[in-house]
């Protein structure tokens, strides 16, 4: 296969992402065309990661080990985010096996290549490495934190995992998706830099859109309950003698 073959195969799995993306989104939510629309929406971006490989092997340039960590980060993190997603709404009344062994294990995976992904980001001076260095260092961080906590779960810590996960598959999408549109019908010299740009817009757009749905359906950012209750200290309610 050439690689503008792949590239196309991989913009078309891509494109239909994309639509399946905005058509899940405006779905009534929870309605049965909603959850066939998502789980069409999560198989897509499945597909996406699994036409990447082609993409990268058939480039017409130098072997670069560089593309192949990149290849196995994104996957991986792609992969995971799914998972996340799929299983948040699958799994909403078993906390237990929705963060369990493949929780623990994916979860630091895809930190420890969110750093290997950082550093090598600022040893090369790759400004779109460093960017999206942010999804294994967040979405790894956040569970590692809830696969080992036991503080109490917010009655809907499944919706705030669902709904983290699934604008971070919109990042995906949009980012990637979104600039080689824009490059190509816009700006075919842009560079790395204006790469890592949009990348940066797309987030804002997507923490702007998690923050509407925080709002509209009085939805946390987080998973656990706050404590309602001021702390106490041993002395707490006991008067001084003097």
């Amino acid at each position: 296969m050439r690689h503008d073959y792949s590239l196309w195969v991989h913009s078309g799995v891509g494109s239909l992402a994309m639509v399946l993306f905005w058509a899940t989104l405006l779905s009534v939510k929870g309605s049965l065309r909603h959850r066939r629309r998502g789980r069409l929406f999560f198989l897509a971006m499945l597909a996406t990661v699994l036409t990447v490989p082609a993409v990268v092997m058939l480039r017409p340039v130098p072997f670069d080990p560089g593309w192949i960590v990149s290849l196995v980060y994104l996957s991986a993190c792609v992969g995971t985010v799914v998972t996340v997603a799929w299983t948040a709404t699958r799994w909403k009344d078993q906390s237990e096996r929705f963060r369990g062994p493949h929780f623990r294990i994916l979860g630091p995976l895809i930190a420890f290549l969110g750093v290997v992904v950082l550093a090598a980001g600022l040893f090369k001076g790759d400004p779109v490495a460093v960017v999206l260095s942010w999804v294994g260092l967040a979405y790894g961080a956040a569970m590692i934190h809830f696969a080992w906590s036991r503080a109490p779960l917010h009655h809907r810590w499944w919706l705030s995992w669902h709904v983290n996960a699934v604008f971070g598959l919109f990042t995906a999408v949009h980012g990637t998706l979104g600039f080689v549109i824009w490059r190509g019908l816009v700006k075919p010299e842009a560079t790395r830099a204006d790469a890592a740009a949009w990348h940066v817009g797309v987030l804002v757009i997507a923490l702007l859109m998690r923050a509407v749905v925080s709002r509209q359906r009085d939805l946390p950012w987080g998973f656990f309950e706050r404590s309602t209750q001021p702390s106490r200290t041993p002395d707490s309610g006991q008067r001084v003698k003097g």
